[in-house]
């Protein structure tokens, strides 16, 4: 989600609903002494009293040959290992006097020494196995952890629910917080059931003691600590490996659980900033961990630059202590970033366009990563501390429980099994990065259903396969506390229903899988106070059944036009694996409710003569056969009812 100004707004109300979330007793709970232990390891592991080859292995940032090097060793920019002549290398830098309040860097840069997207290794196995493709049905229900089974879960029995609870604060960190009977019931109806967590919202007292709060903690530009005062937290760190293995952690206790999965919410937030106008401005993410890992990217990805090159194309002094002469494992780490940006007076605004180093350190979207844009955020974000979070939850359940679980995150990332896109105002998902309206309205504060949805949906799809480069389902929910939500929310009862009818479909249409909402814990009105659920539990049924959810998984999308002979008919043309052809009719001519097209001529290409054609419609009481003609690669079909939604299926 994009937490622009008018998002803020809206956060306020989550912060007040905080005692909806979670119990007072949860957060005068101490967090778990496991997770606590694991991530006190990790942080052990970071001290100059150990050494990196030490560093837990499943984060991938093991590098043999270091085991006896110490960190104040690889921190201290005197040289190493080189194919430089020691006139080449920078002087060393004095460790500061006063410990880091930013969160503790990494010993080493990732497995052969980082960069640019092609120079980071993944591992095979950071890839899910566990087959999504019975998951059509998405109900979106988040409770407290510690509540019964959500009554509208069972009642509507979706395939899966994808984020039926999520860890906040200190809710949710220790086994005792949850009630694990809850996922045992869902899946004993054939519900899926996905836990989660906030994956970089941290609160001051998850981390009681000041030395293990700064060591996870990411900082502004000027090293300090970021305070989000409309939520009342901080950003942590993602660069962190102490953190990481806190939220592995805390996922691991979940598996231990029984749930099928994980769901991560705001996982690249780390870089967040504070609001500036209708936006954040970027100023986060400055921690020692991410500027250890900058340098090493800045030398992976410029490694035959020599220190002229650097000082002539981004100002880069001895001073700066960017020492790229080192082996792969230790190259850059000791660069001062904020230093070289307080001596050229960008502290306070550390994007601005006079930086020469800002296009590399980039620019993040929140849950857009661009792990091809070749910048240091874009890249390292997604395919550094994700893979290393993921990688290491999907080893433990394996080796554990011999047991592939789902993982998912708010957005579109790499390595997961399906994606989950939140649904909110100021997103990137128009042509050219507009902002598409996922609630559109007209002037008067109705449904504007003349308005398409399917180019986005599309575009979604589009966007999974080329960051993920593997073709995985896409679903997408209204995420909340935001405008889209708020919109929603504001239409009138029947144009709610109707909002359901045309738009889930249409994204169907597009193999994009749109979460029914159920409830929320900010206190939104549930779908049986809203008197949804007689339909989502009727659409439910419907999509559920094997023939009709056969049409929406394994599609190619086909370049043929179908044309109507009504106007305002959304359309999509798609292939299944099975070689039949599916045309998607969507019915946009609305006004206050569906405006119905009768006997509605429909044309599209068809490779060869078919067999018979099928009308599938939930407005409809059976599927139904229909008489065709087919001529010229075309075949023509009537349509005698369009009210809201129409597959024509040519076998």
């Amino acid at each position: 989600m994009d937490m622009t100004r008018h998002r803020v707004f809206g956060l306020l109300l989550a912060s007040m609903a905080t005692a909806i979330m979670h119990s007072a007793s949860a957060q005068e709970r101490l967090f778990s002494s496991g997770i606590n232990q694991k991530a006190e390891a990790a942080l052990k592991q970071m001290t100059g009293d150990e050494k990196p080859g030490q560093l837990n292995e499943s984060s991938g940032l093991v590098v043999p040959g270091l085991a006896t090097e110490k960190l104040d060793d690889l921190i201290a920019g005197d040289g190493g290992p080189s194919g430089q002549t020691p006139a080449n290398l920078p002087p060393s830098s004095p460790l500061p006097a006063t410990p880091s309040t930013c969160a503790t860097p990494a010993a080493s840069n990732p497995v052969g020494g980082g960069g640019i997207y092609t120079q980071i290794a993944i591992d095979p196995g950071v890839y899910g196995k566990r087959d999504p493709s019975g998951l059509t049905v998405f109900g979106f229900s988040q409770q407290d952890q510690s509540l019964p089974a959500d009554p509208h879960v069972l009642a509507m029995s979706p395939n899966i629910v994808p984020r039926a609870w999520a860890r906040w604060d200190r809710g949710g960190v220790q086994s005792s917080d949850y009630n694990f009977v809850y996922p045992k019931q869902a899946q004993a109806a054939g519900i899926t059931f996905i836990g989660g967590t906030t994956a970089t919202a941290l609160f001051r007292d998850e981390f009681p003691v000041a030395s293990a709060f700064n060591a996870v903690v990411s900082c502004d530009a000027t090293g300090q600590p970021v305070f989000h005062s409309a939520m009342k937290f901080y950003r942590a760190s993602v660069a962190s490996p102490a953190y990481r293995q806190y939220l592995i952690g805390i996922g691991e206790m979940q598996i231990d659980g029984g749930v099928d999965g994980l769901f991560f919410d705001e996982v690249d937030f780390s870089y967040q900033g504070t609001p500036s106008g209708d936006e954040d401005n970027g100023d986060e993410g400055f921690d020692d961990a991410n500027i250890a890992d900058f340098g090493g990217f800045l030398c992976g990805k410029h490694s035959r630059y020599s220190p002229a090159d650097w000082q002539s194309k981004y100002g880069i002094t001895t001073a700066d202590n960017l020492n790229c002469s080192k082996s792969p494992a230790t190259r850059g780490r000791t660069f001062n970033y904020r230093g070289y940006l307080a001596r050229n007076g960008w502290q306070a605004s550390p994007l601005n366009k006079s930086n020469p180093l800002a296009a590399e350190w980039g620019t993040i979207i929140g849950g857009h990563p661009e792990p091809q844009n070749g910048t240091f955020t874009g890249t390292y974000t997604s395919l550094v501390y994700w893979q290393d979070i993921v990688l290491t939850l999907r080893n433990y359940a394996r080796q554990k429980y011999n047991k592939e679980i789902y993982i998912t995150a708010n957005g579109v990332f790499p390595f997961v099994d399906f994606q989950t896109i939140g649904l909110w105002g100021g997103n990137p998902d128009g042509p050219g990065g507009t902002s598409v309206n996922y609630c559109p309205h007209t002037a008067d504060g109705h449904l504007d259903g003349t308005q398409s949805l399917l180019a986005a949906f599309m575009a979604m799809k589009q966007r999974s396969a080329r960051i993920d480069g593997r073709v995985v389902p896409v679903s997408a929910f209204i995420d909340w506390p935001t405008d889209v939500m708020t919109d929603y929310l504001s239409l009138p009862a029947s144009e709610k229903s109707d909002y359901w009818r045309m738009y889930l479909p249409e994204a169907l249409a597009a193999t994009v899988y749109l979460n029914m909402h159920l409830a929320d814990t900010v206190g939104d009105p549930t779908a049986k106070q809203l008197g949804l659920m007689a339909l989502f539990q009727q659409t439910a049924a419907f999509y559920k059944m094997p023939a009709h959810a056969a049409l929406y998984h394994n599609t190619t999308d086909l370049p043929g036009k179908v044309t109507a002979s009504a106007a305002k008919i959304g359309a999509n043309l798609t292939q299944l694996s099975d070689g039949r052809t599916v045309a998607h009719l969507i019915n946009h001519n609305y006004s206050r409710g569906f405006q119905e097209q009768d006997g509605v001529i429909v044309n599209f290409p068809v490779v060869r003569a078919p067999k018979s054609v099928t009308l599938v419609s939930p407005d409809y009481g059976a599927d139904t056969p229909v008489e065709f003609t087919y001529s010229g690669g075309q075949v023509q079909v009537t349509v005698p009812k369009l009210v809201a939604y129409v597959a024509v299926v040519v076998n």
